[in-house]
């Protein structure tokens, strides 16, 4: 089963609204198993109200969360790894170096995704493009910045998971029809 780990600063309102979010967007029928985690977690907080009323506001159900610190378990076991901001993918990568070729910010995965070619595996393709022209693009954090700020980055990051996610479901639907 594939593995889609999304990691902001402190788990949350980025990391877990993407969470909630992918995890709606992809649907009971993929084989994604979605997780989120913070590089300097607020362990065992849940996800910020403000944000939690703002997933719920593009009709995404939200469920107890529990904040929890990104580990080198969690970054060998992930497919795809999407930072919200280069900081966040710069200390990863200084913890786990292999990780570079499935580690991107959720904008410049999204940049990149938007210019595959036609055929290209949508996994691979990242792995050797790794950023964008220009480098990793930041995301910037609406934590305690208002209902305004929540919705506007809950809508950011839905747009940039419709970019994202047909095409790395697509890869694991056609993984398990040929394993059938």
């Amino acid at each position: 089963m594939p593995s889609l780990l999304f990691v902001c600063h402190a788990n949350i309102a980025r990391s877990v609204s993407a969470e909630f979010i992918a995890r709606a967007r992809l649907g009971s029928a993929s084989d994604w198993q979605v997780s989120s985690a913070g590089v300097r977690a607020l362990v065992g907080e849940d996800i910020d109200p403000t944000m939690a009323d703002a997933v719920r506001g593009i009709g995404v159900e939200t469920t107890p969360h529990v904040a929890r610190q990104v580990d080198l378990a969690m970054l060998k076991d992930a497919d795809l790894v999407l930072a919200f901001e280069g900081t966040h993918r710069s200390w990863m990568l200084s913890e786990s170096p292999k990780a570079v070729r499935n580690t991107f910010t959720i904008r410049s995965a999204a940049l990149l995704l938007e210019t595959i070619p036609r055929r290209a595996a949508p996994l691979p393709y990242l792995a050797h493009t790794k950023t964008p022209p220009g480098g990793d693009v930041d995301f910037a954090d609406p934590y305690g910045r208002g209902e305004a700020a929540a919705r506007q980055a809950v809508a950011e990051i839905d747009a940039l998971l419709a970019t994202i996610l047909p095409g790395i479901d697509a890869v694991a639907r056609t993984a398990r029809l040929q394993t059938a």
